[in-house]
């Protein structure tokens, strides 16, 4: 028996689908997940969806709020594209890790612009497989997705729409028409999803987790005119902090 039918066989739960990785939401986050996740060869199902803390279903929203209820609003609207300048991660010849102090409090500074942006990403478990940089002074996770060079003004949209090209060649958006119903819990996890189709209502098991996006996306005239980006060649890169389950999509330099 295999993996994925033994997680079916050991759930209460009626699971229509088993899938490596469900991606729900509006954002290009989620998009920018889905890309990564398929290049890992991970079976991905991607759904629409409008998320809110006001979602209509209770648990939905309950858990939702449980991760965002801390977070004080970012100062701005998250619409604009952040700039990390990284280098790979050098582990010295004894083999010792360093260990970072902890700050709670850029934890939760970056954990309020995920989740205000709608280039952000919530999962429901750690991704596991992302490269180790350094940015800034502190080891940073990414899950870089490919090259890129911003050509206009309005870099935010015109990288959403970089990232609606990615999944399309990836074959991501050929199922028209799936939206997330609602997340499914056992034993007090997020287990999976139930997702409406053209055909009616699927019940989808995710074994590697949920990515949810719930930042808005705004029209393409809200998008603001974004000045100063560095020149040259980047890479995009969903970035995340050690022990975080909240990622953002944003742009590495060399440093």
């Amino acid at each position: 028996m295999s993996t994925d039918e033994e997680l079916v066989e050991a759930s209460q739960l009626h699971w229509d689908d088993v899938v490596d990785v469900i991606c729900a939401g509006a954002g290009p986050g989620v998009l920018a997940h889905a890309v990564w996740c398929t290049d890992l060869d991970l079976d991905v199902e991607l759904a629409d969806a409008e998320l809110s803390s006001q979602t209509s279903d209770p648990d939905t929203a309950a858990y939702l709020q449980s991760m965002t209820d801390d977070l004080e609003p970012p100062a701005d609207r998250g619409l604009e594209l952040a700039v990390v300048y990284a280098k790979p991660v050098v582990v010295s010849k004894d083999r010792r890790a360093t260990i970072e102090p902890f700050f709670g409090s850029r934890l939760r500074d970056f954990s309020a612009r995920c989740a205000a942006s709608p280039f952000g990403v919530i999962y429901s478990q750690i991704p596991d497989n992302m490269t180790s940089l350094r940015a800034g002074g502190e080891t940073i996770r990414a899950a870089v997705l490919g090259d890129y060079r911003p050509e206009t003004d309005r870099p935010g949209l015109e990288l959403a729409e970089w990232l609606r090209g990615q999944a399309d060649e990836r074959g991501l958006l050929d199922e028209a028409g799936t939206v997330l119903e609602r997340l499914v819990f056992e034993d007090g996890r997020v287990a999976g999803a139930a997702l409406s189709t053209p055909d009616g209502t699927r019940l989808v098991r995710a074994i590697v987790g949920v990515a949810l996006s719930i930042g808005p996306v705004p029209d393409a005239a809200d998008w603001p005119v974004q000045s100063g980006l560095p020149s040259g060649a980047s890479q995009v890169a969903v970035v995340s902090r050690t022990a975080s389950r909240f990622g953002l999509v944003e742009l590495l330099y060399s440093s």
